[in-house]
Order: C-alpha cells, then structure tokens, then sequence
C-alpha cells in the first residue's frame, strides 16, 4: 500500500535538490550546479525509497529528491508492507489483547513524528488511520504519530526497563497487555487538553473517523472504536481527564 500515490505535494524547500536514480547521495548536476525542483512545485509522487533512515521520493516530471523538501516532510505516509512470515505468536506481526493472542497482522511502514521511520499502523484499520490523518491535514493540523503498533518484543524491552527503572524508561503494560499490541491504539504527539489545536481537532473530529480516547489522563491517546464513536462520544466512560 502507498497512500502517497495519487495525491498531490507542495516543493517547499528552495534547495529541493534532484537526485541520481542510481545512487541517491549523489546530485543530478547542470553547469556545475545541482539540478533543483522549483520552489511551490505541485507534484506527484510516484515512488519511494529509504536510504540510511531517510526518505526519498520520485517526484513525477523532475526525478527523486528527499522526502524532508516536501512540505510536512511526508508525515503519515505509507512506505513498506510487512506481512506475516510465521506463525510466531511473539513475533513482529503478532496482535495482543489482555494477554490473549489475536492473531498475525501485516502492517504498514509510517513516516512518524520526527520523520521517525520505526512506527506502524495495521492494515484492518488503514483506511480509516489514513481518513484520519488526511482530513486533519486538510484542516491545517498535523498529527504526528509518536508510538502505533507495537511488537511483543518491543513492548517486552519498554516493560523490563520500567521493571528495571532504567533511564529514560516510563510505565510501560506486561508485553501482550499494552493497548498498543491490538492494532487499534495510537499516540499522537499532543501534550495537553482542550485549546492544544490537534487535541481539539481530535475531539470534534476523531469520532466521525471512528476515534475516540481510551486511556485517562493521556490526551495523545486515541484508539480506533466505531462502537462508541458512533453515539458520538470522543472518549470511553473510563476517561475522567
């Protein structure tokens, strides 16, 4: 899946430099300058690549430049797919829920706030992520992902630094308890409540995507919950704050 195909992208940058399709650290050179996208372009992207954890794309018309020249950077677009490969209830498509195994998800590969290359969105809920995302970029609000599916290992190594009070570690669930392990949670950088503009969005906007809060006292945390979303409610009972 590629949700940048068939969408448009604004050049912001006025050294959007082009770059040689085989070999990406390498300029497209004339007159002994490198070759640039003109500032306000109005592209196409029509692929992309990722290279020493950076994201470049193939702007349709003029070649591949980096991702970061784009305006808002290619935040919450699709990149690789990750299907399935065993059957391994701790391996990296595995879904949990209250210390049950679910089943194996294939995920998809998110640009994540900071340009952050390590976060996932489940296919089951793609569309309606993407839905999400989009309209509040429509809105002029970005939501950046910080933390979406997260594997059993992963939410086993944030569990045992908690346990083990290492630096930098904070309160993390016993891996297959996290909300995070479903497929349905995810946490947007937002830091506070009511009159924070992505916190806002989210709250007149996020149920008629199907999102609502969970958890309480965590503004940035949103899951996908159709069944409360519906009456129209932006957050479950159990959120007080």
């Amino acid at each position: 899946m590629k949700s940048y195909l068939n969408k448009k992208f604004i050049v912001n940058d006025p050294d959007a430099r082009i770059r040689k399709d085989d070999d990406l650290l390498a300029f497209e050179m004339e007159n002994n300058k490198p070759r640039l996208i003109p500032q306000n372009s109005e592209i196409n992207v029509t692929d992309s690549r990722i290279l020493n954890d950076q994201v470049f794309v193939k702007a349709d018309g003029f070649g591949w430049t980096a991702a970061n020249n784009l305006k808002n950077k290619f935040l919450n677009e699709t990149l690789a797919t990750f299907e399935p490969v065993d059957g391994n209830q701790k391996g990296a498509n595995a879904a949990w829920d209250s210390g049950n195994f679910l089943k194996q998800l294939t995920l998809f590969q998110v640009v994540g706030a900071g340009g952050r290359l390590d976060k996932f969105i489940s296919s089951d809920i793609a569309e309606f992520y993407l839905g999400l995302v989009n309209a509040a970029e429509k809105a002029g609000v970005l939501l950046p992902l910080k933390s979406g599916f997260r594997t059993y290992p992963k939410q086993e190594t944030l569990y045992n630094g908690f346990v083990k009070k290492l630096p930098g570690f904070n309160l993390a669930a016993k891996p297959g308890f996290s909300n995070h392990q479903d497929g349905y949670a995810y946490d947007f950088e937002i830091s506070a409540y009511e009159g924070n503009a992505r916190y806002d969005w989210l709250k007149a906007h996020g149920p008629a995507h199907g999102f609502v809060r969970t958890v309480n006292k965590e503004p940035w945390h949103w899951e996908y919950r159709p069944e409360v979303a519906k009456t129209g409610a932006y957050k479950t009972d159990r959120v007080k704050k």
